[in-house]
C-alpha cells in the first residue's frame, strides 16, 4: 500500500479517537478563602449585658458571615474617638454629639449606622421627692458624674430645651455614684442611663420618677462610628458591619430572652445577678426599639443639624459643625437588611 495512503489512515484514525475520547478534566489549584479582616470593636468601658446585639452578632456568626473576626475592646469613649481620629482603630461604638465634639476638634470621624434610637440618659428621683417634670428641679441640688461626657452634653441639652435657668439647679460632681448618693439624700436627684441608676433603686424595692431626656430634646444616640479613610478604602468593610451590627439588633429584638442568655455567655459575672442584669437589658430595650417609620440603623438627619446647633449655642464647642457628612445612612441603605 501507498505510505502516503497509510499515513493518511492513521492520522484520520488519531482524530476519530481523540474525539470520542473524554475531555481531560481541567486542573484547578485549589486556593484558600481570604483571611478574615480583623476588627478592635471599642464599645465601653466594661462589659455588659447593655452591649447584647454585639455579643448577639458574634455567637450567631453574622460578623463571621461578613468575614470579619471582632474583638471587643473596652475602653472610654473619649480614647476610643482619639485613636479612630487617628486611624488606629477603624470601628468604635460611641454617641452621636461625641461625633460632633470630634468633628469640632478637627478628628475625621464618621457615624456610619444607629443602634440606640433614643438617647438614654435620663434624671431620677424617689417618687416621694415630687421630682415629675424638669421644672421641679429648681431650686434642688442634682447629682452628675461630672462635667463632661454624654451626661453632661444630656444635661446642658434639657437645660437648653425647658428654658430652666442654670443657676437655679445646684449642679453636684458625684463620680459614678448617683444611685447611692440619691438613696442617701446627698442629691435630689441624679443624671444617669436609664439602665444604671434608676434601676438599681427600682431593685432596691423604691419607686422612682423619671425625665428621659429624650423628651424634651432629640440627639444621635449610640451608633457605629468609623472615621473618613475607613470610608474611603474599605467601604465594603463599613458596610459588612453595620450589616452584622443591624442583624445582632433585630436579633435582640426579636429574641430577648435567648439574646439575654447569650449576654451571660459573654459576661459570666452577669450571671451572678441575673435579676439586676436582667432589668438593666429590659430597661435597655426601649432605647434600642425604632419608631414604627424608621428602619433599624438609620439615622434620623433632623437631630444632626439641631444637636450641633444646640451645642455651639451652650458653649459646648467652639465653632458651628458643619453636620454635611459627618453621618450617613449610605451603609444602611446598601446593606440590604431592610
Amino acid at each position: 500500500m501507498n505510505i502516503k495512503i497509510v499515513l493518511s489512515i492513521l492520522f484520520i484514525t488519531i482524530l476519530s479517537i481523540s474525539a470520542c475520547a473524554p475531555p481531560t478534566p481541567a486542573v484547578v489549584t485549589p486556593t484558600d478563602p481570604a483571611e478574615p479582616t480583623r476588627v478592635q470593636l471599642g464599645v465601653g468601658y466594661i462589659p455588659s449585658v447593655q452591649f447584647a446585639p454585639f455579643y448577639v452578632a458574634i455567637d450567631q456568626g453574622y460578623f463571621t458571615d461578613e468575614n470579619i473576626d471582632v474583638e471587643l475592646e473596652h475602653g472610654f469613649e473619649t480614647d476610643f474617638l482619639k485613636l479612630l481620629g487617628t486611624n488606629e482603630r477603624q470601628f468604635i461604638v460611641a454617641s452621636g454629639e461625641q461625633v460632633i465634639l470630634g468633628r469640632a476638634q478637627g478628628l475625621p470621624v464618621t457615624y456610619a449606622g444607629a443602634w440606640y434610637q433614643k438617647f438614654p440618659v435620663v434624671i431620677f428621683a424617689p417618687a416621694d421627692a415630687g421630682i415629675k417634670t424638669p421644672e421641679d428641679l429648681i431650686g434642688k441640688k442634682v447629682g452628675i458624674p461630672g462635667l463632661f461626657g454624654a451626661s453632661y452634653i444630656a444635661w446642658k441639652g434639657l437645660i437648653y430645651a425647658t428654658g430652666i435657668p442654670d443657676d437655679q439647679v445646684q449642679l453636684e460632681s458625684i463620680g459614678f455614684t448617683q444611685a447611692s448618693a440619691v438613696r442617701a439624700g446627698v442629691v435630689d436627684a441624679a443624671n444617669d442611663y436609664a439602665a444604671n441608676g434608676p434601676v438599681q433603686l427600682q431593685i432596691a424595692g423604691e419607686d422612682v420618677d423619671v425625665i428621659v431626656i429624650d423628651d424634651y430634646i432629640k440627639m444621635p444616640a449610640n451608633g457605629l462610628v468609623t472615621n473618613e479613610t475607613v470610608v474611603a478604602k474599605q467601604p465594603a468593610l463599613v458596610e459588612s458591619m453595620v450589616r452584622a451590627m443591624v442583624r445582632g439588633i433585630r436579633f435582640t429584638l426579636d429574641n430577648p430572652d435567648e439574646a439575654f442568655e447569650i449576654s451571660l455567655k459573654y459576661v459570666p459575672e452577669a450571671a451572678q445577678q441575673r435579676e439586676i442584669n436582667r432589668a438593666i437589658f429590659d430597661a435597655s430595650f426601649p432605647y434600642w426599639t425604632p419608631p414604627a417609620e424608621r428602619e433599624l440603623g438609620y439615622s434620623d438627619p433632623a437631630v444632626w443639624t439641631t444637636t450641633a446647633e444646640f451645642m455651639y449655642e451652650a458653649g459646648l464647642v467652639d465653632t458651628l459643625v458643619d453636620t454635611e457628612g459627618i453621618w450617613t445612612n449610605q451603609f444602611v441603605e446598601t446593606s440590604g437588611i431592610n
